[in-house]
């Protein structure tokens, strides 16, 4: 094959348009058709990914420090787990925080590529497109979680894509896009309807962080009194049974199921021996040990603590929680800073909303799924995916690309 040749299917092998595929897929897949589809869109992800290293399009020794440290969180709890309980561990647990990293490093490639409006149209409009799939599915179809089993697998949903919506909104000219504020009302009123109490507990908070701390003059203000006039008139109103779920949680709070699971889980960790306490139980342990030994609540088996620090702590051990969380206020930190000091307007506006969608996934996740299952670290990916690579270039052209 000549030179010209291998030079055309390098250009097309590692074209953008592949990753983007193989991206869109994989959320759309996974959030609003909720098939098993997506494990193959990860796969592509992986396969282009691939392609772009060997290629030299994608230069291993480039790949910023943050990616490298995030590698090295996932590497220890494999290794761990792996090396001191192989017959034990969740190998299928496990594969999720693989496809994860393939899911970051992915956007992360394709972020050092070359950006086209109309790409970044198309990204608006295939969120825009899953929130209106699951409004029929909800509505027309009488779907209680929309093509989920689970409320809060359709509020992870909702919770996460609020805050693009939101970036959609601030950052697109002309007048379709007022469409988004369509799209924002719909969101929310699944969010608020669908009984989840960690999520808007989530958005809440998220919201809330970013306008009391990063957000300056008569925006911060105009932005408060808006958002405490729909909490308000939400709960003034019941809107969705909102206040009662609210008003029934702290009626029942020394009962609440988790609280009693939280002390179930603690009495497990006081049996650890030295080594358990170091490098945990194993990933995936705590779901075949607390059946045994405690009655299941109304509902089904627990198979997790409901809360992300006492999970890793059973399950990696004591140097797992210092790393992870040690990472999770690290990259606070350095969100925090680049919104403050991007010179690019778009720019701060999207570390905003990834600090609201990240501050979201952390309360709302850490509370209703395991650590390692897929509902966490899918949406994590495309959460720190976007996160990292634009902290790493705060004036990046797939931000700030206008209308050509």
């Amino acid at each position: 094959m000549s030179q010209s040749k291998l030079e055309s299917l390098k250009t097309i092998l590692t074209s953008e348009y592949w990753l983007i595929a193989s991206l869109c897929g994989a959320f759309f897949s996974f959030f609003a058709l909720n098939r098993g589809g997506v494990v193959v869109f990860i796969d592509a992800c992986f396969v282009f990914l691939l392609i772009n290293i060997l290629s030299g399009a994608y230069r291993l020794k480039d790949i910023p420090l943050r990616f490298r440290v995030t590698v090295a969180i996932c590497a220890y709890l494999f290794i761990v787990s792996i090396i001191l309980y192989p017959k034990v561990s969740h190998y299928g647990w496990m594969a999720h925080m693989v496809r994860m990293l393939v899911m970051v490093f992915a956007i992360h490639c394709l972020s050092l590529k070359k950006y086209h409006f109309w790409i970044t149209i198309l990204l608006f409009a295939m969120i825009s497109l899953a929130v209106c799939w699951q409004s029929v599915a909800y509505y027309f179809f009488n779907m209680p979680y929309g093509t989920y089993s689970n409320p809060h697998y359709l509020s992870s949903f909702a919770m996460m894509v609020l805050p693009i919506i939101a970036y959609s909104f601030l950052t697109t000219k002309g007048w379709y896009k007022y469409l988004f504020i369509v799209i924002a009302l719909l969101d929310i009123n699944i969010l608020v309807k669908v009984p989840s109490r960690p999520a808007v507990l989530g958005i809440t908070a998220g919201t809330l962080f970013v306008l009391f701390f990063l957000t300056k003059g008569r925006r911060k203000w105009v932005g408060l009194l808006m958002l405490c006039t729909l909490l308000t008139g939400l709960l003034i109103t019941n809107y969705g049974n909102l206040y009662s779920r609210f008003e029934e949680l702290l009626l029942v709070l020394p009962q609440e199921e988790r609280v009693t699971i939280w002390s179930d889980t603690w009495n497990l960790l006081k049996e650890n021996s030295i080594t358990t306490w170091i490098f945990g139980n194993g990933i995936g342990v705590f779901r075949t040990v607390y059946p045994k030994l405690y009655t299941p609540v109304p509902g089904g088996t627990i198979i997790f603590p409901h809360f992300h620090g006492l999970e890793i702590l059973y399950d990696s051990g004591v140097i797992a929680v210092f790393l992870v969380f040690s990472g999770i206020a690290s990259l606070l930190i350095y969100a925090i800073k680049g919104a403050k000091h991007a010179d690019n307007v778009k720019s701060r506006i999207l570390i905003k909303c990834m600090i609201v969608a990240f501050i979201s996934w952390l309360i709302h996740t850490g509370l209703v799924f395991p650590f390692y299952s897929k509902y966490a670290h899918y949406s994590l990916a495309f959460i720190l995916g976007t996160l990292l690579s634009i902290l790493e270039n705060p004036n990046d052209r797939m931000v700030n690309q206008d209308r050509p």
